[in-house]
Formats: structure tokens, C-alpha cells, sequence
């Protein structure tokens, strides 16, 4: 079993890995190899903590494994990933998860946006500039040619040093802005990656034939990034995981209002080409809030290159095999 820290995981998860096998579970996952429970969360009585377990079944590659993440309020938040092999039921590798969290949800929502926002695009509107902001413009970077990236945060700052990191990483023209509208208005593709608040920050009204809108950060079932009417308003709406959306405050807001949630169709199917923008005039949406399916996927990219390249700890047979007849 491997011991796989955060260095170790910084250290081994590229973002053109992290696409390939998500693109390759996603594949499984059309042909119903891939099982997934619902995850549970549950929350502390005080109210202020919670632990969330997630499992996920990938059996045309042969692994399973779990996640665990949990908040401490007023500490933050920890993830792990336990990886095993069907077959044998040994447990490959424990390992340090916050970056296969940041890796897959910028692979997830990068991959969902390149196939739904039109060919011919070549600028992205950015809402946030925090760590999945800046990865999730590597990883749709990697997938398209960008010309020009918009961005916005509420922080004069913070807008300032993501223009800087992100010219000097992918190379491209970065054009700081004073409010979320003006991200909307300057691109046909907008992709809001922050910490969500409370209230929609994404407004309907801002939509125009050929625009693409993402969501990737409303989460918690507090948590809210677009209107309603976003929904409605789409000629195509795909979501990465009807239960995990659905469960998001944008995704309980949008099945109050009328979206039903049966409806949607999830990205596996997006991948498969059953759906998809069939023309340059039609308003998209792409909503993620991730799945367990993902994690695994790119945990099993990243012990595959572990074993490659002699990263983390070998801990020898753990835990003890039990036989059972």
C-alpha cells in the first residue's frame, strides 16, 4: 500500500492526465460499468463540521475506492482517498486528496465546457481567481486555443496577481474587470469558479444567442452562483451528476422553480454525443458539483504514476487480509 502526501500528489497530477482518465470513466460510465452510491453527509450537532463519504465503482478498469473529506469550522478542510483493486480487494494507496479535488473539478468543468461552448470560441470570462479559478483555465487551456481570458473578483488584488499568474503560465492576454456583468459581456464563455455565496451572482438577463455559461462552485445546499431562469432560459442544460446537483442550492433552487431534475442529462452523455450544441445561436449551461466516479478517476491516474516513477511510501500489506471462505 502507498502513502501518497500532498507533495507526492502536486508532484504527480499533470492536467492532461487528469482529462485522459477522466474522459476514460466517463466512457465506462456510458457503458454501465460504473457504479456509484449516493454519497452521505452528514453534519455535526453543533452544526459548524461535517464528514461526506463517497464511493465509487469503476469495474471495466478494475479499481473502487472512497472519499472522505471534512471541514473544521474555523480550521478548513481535509481530503482523502482510499484506492483499491476490485479483483483482489487490496488497498493500493491512501493519499492525500485536496489536489486530485482542485485537479478533477477543473478537468470536469473544463472538458463540459469545451464540449458545449461553440468551436469557435477563443475567450473565457472567469468569475473568481482563487486556486480553481487559475486551474481551471490550465486545464481548458489544454483543450482549446485561448486568446483571451476576463476575469473578475470582488478584490482589485487578487484580480491583478491571477492576470499575472495566468499570462505567465499559459501565455495569453488576461483583462481584469470591475464586476461579474462585464465578464458576461465581454464573453460568450463564462465560467464562475469562487466561493459561492448565498445569492445568484450569474443573472439571467446577461444571456445573448451563442453564450455558454459553467458552474462549478455551488456545492453546499446554501450555496448559489446563477438565477433560476439561467436554467430555463438554456436550450441545453448538462449536469456532471443529477445527485450531486441536485442536492447544490442552485440545483434545489432550479427544481423548486420548475426544472425537472429527471430531465437533465448528465455528462456522461455529452461525452457519448447523445447530447450536445447543434448550433452557434443556442444559450448552454454546463453545472458541476463532482461525484465520487471523478475523484477515483484521477486517484487512479495518479497511483499509476506514482508506481511509475517511485513516489510515496510503500507501507507494505495494509490492512491485514481477514480470510474469509
Amino acid at each position: 500500500m502507498l502513502l501518497l502526501d500532498t507533495h507526492d500528489m502536486t508532484g504527480l497530477l499533470d492536467v492532461g492526465r487528469s482529462i485522459e482518465e477522466l474522459r476514460k470513466a466517463l466512457v465506462e460510465q456510458s457503458l454501465g460499468r460504473v457504479q456509484m452510491p449516493p454519497r452521505q453527509t452528514t453534519d455535526t450537532q453543533d452544526g459548524q463540521n461535517w464528514l461526506r463519504i463517497s464511493q465509487a465503482f469503476l469495474n471495466g478498469s478494475g479499481y473502487m475506492g472512497f472519499k472522505a473529506m471534512n471541514r473544521a469550522a474555523g480550521t478548513g478542510m481535509r481530503y482523502l482517498i482510499g484506492l483499491y483493486r476490485i479483483e483482489t480487494g487490496e488497498l493500493l494507496a491512501l493519499m492525500d486528496a485536496n489536489w486530485v479535488t482542485t485537479r478533477r473539478t477543473a478537468a470536469t468543468s473544463a472538458l463540459g465546457t469545451h464540449l458545449l461552448a461553440r468551436p469557435d470560441d477563443r475567450e473565457v470570462g472567469v468569475i473568481g481567481t482563487g486556486v480553481q479559478a487559475r486551474a481551471f483555465v490550465t486545464a481548458y487551456a489544454s483543450l482549446r486555443s485561448i486568446e483571451r481570458v476576463v476575469v473578475f473578483s470582488p478584490r482589485a488584488e487578487s484580480r491583478a496577481d491571477f492576470a499575472r499568474a495566468v499570462t505567465q503560465e499559459i501565455g495569453v492576454t488576461v483583462e481584469p474587470v470591475s464586476s461579474p456583468q462585464e465578464v458576461a459581456e465581454a464573453c460568450s464563455t463564462t465560467v464562475l469558479a469562487m466561493r459561492a455565496p448565498r445569492e445568484p451572482v450569474y443573472e439571467a438577463a446577461w444571456l445573448r444567442p451563442g453564450v455558454h455559461v459553467t458552474g462549478l462552485s455551488s456545492v453546499r445546499a446554501e450555496a448559489r452562483e446563477i438565477e433560476d431562469d439561467v436554467w430555463k432560459r438554456s436550450d441545453v442544460v448538462v449536469v456532471d451528476d443529477r445527485g450531486t446537483v441536485f442536492q447544490s442550492g442552485d440545483g434545489r433552487s432550479a427544481a423548486g422553480a420548475g426544472v425537472e431534475p429527471e430531465t437533465i442529462p448528465e455528462m456522461w452523455e455529452l461525452v457519448a454525443g447523445k447530447v450536445g450544441r447543434t448550433s452557434p445561436a443556442q444559450v448552454t449551461l454546463f453545472k458541476s458539483s463532482g461525484n465520487a466516479m471523478q475523484d477515483i478517476a484521477v486517484a487512479v491516474g495518479a497511483y499509476q504514476l506514482a508506481l511509475e516513477h517511485g513516489f510515496g511510501r510503500d507501507m507494505g500489506q495494509f490492512p491485514e487480509v481477514k480470510p474469509y471462505a
